[in-house]
């Protein structure tokens, strides 16, 4: 909105602003040293020692000073530093022999999980007049875009692009169809 306004309009309305502030600052301190005559200065009064103050305020104290003093017996104190003491297991049975457990079995050699390939769509485009179709394929989190004979990172190779699916091999010579969802 100041864009649209010239520098010296800009100026004089600030100026204004801050004129008006400094006279209400002016009449709004006069006004209060005025009223200031007439109340007496608060001073500070111990606690419970106001003339106004409520009389349960009494009752409180008397409460407070009544009670006993606030120590943990028998247990830790956290506000003071010692050593703790161990503690004490009291037991009226009698051990019993536990049989020794057997030891754990041995682990399994470890398998790579199977590869995760998923079809997610298939372009076709011109290439010399002959329609060649593309295979956007996510394999173990890696999105490829093959053809036939290429090779997935996963290591299978695709054996054939079809317009509905697609043919793969993998390392163990096992053929696997994916079909669009």
């Amino acid at each position: 909105m100041l864009k649209n306004l010239a520098p010296g309009t800009v100026l004089l309305i600030g100026a204004l602003s801050l004129s008006v502030g400094w006279v209400t600052g002016r009449s709004s301190s006069s006004q209060n040293q005025g009223s200031g005559a007439a109340r007496q200065p608060s001073r500070p009064y111990p606690i419970g020692g106001s003339p106004n103050a409520a009389p349960f305020t009494r009752q409180l104290r008397e409460r407070l000073d009544s009670q006993p003093a606030r120590v943990p017996s028998g247990g830790r104190n956290p506000f003071v530093y010692s050593a703790r003491r161990a503690p004490v297991l009291r037991s009226t049975e009698e051990p019993v022999a536990t049989a020794p457990t057997p030891p754990p079995p041995p682990p399994e050699p470890f398998t790579p999980p199977a590869p995760q390939i998923k079809l997610s769509g298939i372009a076709a485009s011109q290439e010399g007049g002959v329609s060649v179709l593309t295979a956007i394929i996510s394999d173990n989190g890696t999105l490829a875009f093959v053809k036939t004979g290429d090779k997935l990172p996963s290591g299978a190779t695709v054996i054939k692009v079809e317009e509905t699916g697609v043919v793969l091999m993998d390392a163990a010579g096992i053929t696997q169809t994916i079909k669009l969802p």
